[in-house]
């Protein structure tokens, strides 16, 4: 476990949720990256090797209808609050692990079941209620050079290659919610 993991743990056992707030809610609300298209974010993962997490339904179909399947997908089977068809996505991963995860949030349960899964290939993780806020636990949880992707309604893919910056400003996000 890396120093950030172990972080992330002891904050977890002090509480069994974290909560957005004004503050983060703006340090989210930025750009990360550049915003890509969705073919740009289709040409950044066909030609690397990298280990890919998507954070979000039209963010992974993008992905899985180009016929790449992201090494883990993070979903609720919604976009902007509204249920989608997720045939595709539930068809793409054999593993798909359920999580609860209420709106503005980040649970315990959703901290856990994306270490426990991190590193393995085509794992889904379906989560009842938003999965909008699990990106920064996946940059904070994830190797570096791994490519963490989540959409940005009406705008495209933010797409992100980890290191130490991003896992340092990820961790602070995730502090501050705390506090």
């Amino acid at each position: 476990m890396t120093a950030p993991d172990n972080e992330l743990e002891k904050l977890f056992e002090e509480c069994n949720s974290i909560e957005l707030n004004k503050e983060t809610r703006a340090l989210l609300s930025g750009s990360h990256g550049k915003i890509l298209s969705g073919k740009e974010f289709i040409g950044l993962i066909s030609k690397k090797k990298n280990y890919v997490i998507t954070v979000g339904d039209m963010v992974t179909l993008t992905a899985i209808s180009a016929g790449i399947t992201p090494n883990m997908a993070i979903f609720d089977l919604k976009t902007e609050r509204r249920k989608i068809n997720g045939k595709q996505i539930i068809k793409a991963y054999k593993n798909i692990e359920r999580v609860k995860n209420p709106p503005g949030k980040i649970t315990k349960e959703l901290f856990y079941a994306i270490r426990k899964n991190m590193g393995k290939k085509k794992v889904g993780i379906k989560i009842s209620g938003e999965e909008d806020l699990a990106a920064p636990l996946c940059i904070v949880l994830s190797d570096y050079n791994d490519i963490i992707a989540w959409g940005v309604p009406g705008k495209g893919v933010n797409a992100v290659k980890v290191n130490e910056a991003r896992k340092k400003h990820a961790l602070s996000i995730i502090k501050k919610m705390h506090q």
